[in-house]
């Protein structure tokens, strides 16, 4: 398997995992055993769950050293604009619980705790995404040394993330020329991979 494809597959793991979390944790029935044993077991199936995004996520920042901006960025948008409806689901979920809090008060507290967990790990596991594609472009002299610094720090921040993958995407797709003048002919863009 080439970085190409292995980047597509690590993107399609990390677009999808918030759906498939979900689904392993509201439907255990499909993997109980007699005694239920995997209820007792969810807390250490979150906590592999976790390890394993973030380590997925460095392993795509690692992968992604010598590969195109623009499928970098292109990568990064689509994730986070996947998960959109995720955090319109935990939002309705976190709004629901605080009518289940009128009868039993402790409920919203754990369930709050756990939606913040999920939330918080998706954040930083898709940062890591846009990280890789902040890297690219100001390898690629696309992105000032300045700019990929807020650029990164903002990939990690709730809402504002999902705005800057889709202005890192725009960046990339833009047509950088040199040495354009009288007479003279466009170069092509700047940088290796670009």
């Amino acid at each position: 398997m080439n970085t190409k494809h292995s980047l597509t597959a690590l993107t399609v793991f990390e677009a999808a995992q918030p759906y498939l979390f979900w689904l392993l944790v509201l439907f255990p029935e499909m993997n109980l055993d007699e005694d239920g044993r995997f209820l007792d077991a969810i807390p250490w199936v979150s906590v592999c769950w976790v390890a394993a995004t973030i380590i997925v996520g460095g392993v795509y920042v690692w992968l992604s050293c010598d590969c195109a901006f623009r499928a970098i960025a292109r990568n990064a948008m689509i994730i986070k604009l996947v998960h959109i409806p995720y955090y319109l689901l935990v939002f309705a979920l976190a709004v629901v619980s605080i009518v289940f809090s009128l009868k039993i008060p402790f409920i919203t507290l754990t369930l709050w705790g756990f939606y913040f967990i999920a939330d918080a790990t998706l954040i930083v596991t898709s940062g890591l995404y846009e990280l890789a594609a902040v890297i690219a472009g100001v390898r690629c002299k696309r992105m000032t040394g300045g700019q990929g610094v807020a650029f990164a720090i903002a990939g990690f921040l709730f809402c504002v993330d999902v705005v800057i993958a889709v202005v890192t995407y725009v960046k990339s797709r833009e047509v950088v020329t040199v040495g354009v003048g009288l007479g003279s002919w466009p170069s092509e863009p700047v940088g290796r991979r670009c």
